[in-house]
């Protein structure tokens, strides 16, 4: 696991107290539409903290230049 800044942190600690809440909610048989928004976007926040930065964005789709003899 790679280390992760604050940012990342912060993001990815928002996202476990969202699932949290999420399966509080569910386990306490709130309404579906009060306890799944919470379980959807923690676990969206979880994964986004490891998404690249955007200085490392790598384009495979980017033509490279030919170079010349």
């Amino acid at each position: 696991m790679r280390k992760l800044n604050t940012t990342q942190k912060v993001v990815f600690a928002m996202g476990i107290l969202s699932l949290l809440i999420g399966i509080f909610g569910r386990f306490n048989a709130w309404e579906y539409m009060e306890y799944f928004p919470f379980f959807y976007s923690g676990i969206t926040m979880m994964w986004i903290a490891f998404l690249p930065q955007k200085k490392a964005c790598c384009n495979p789709f980017k033509r490279k230049s030919v170079q010349k003899p």
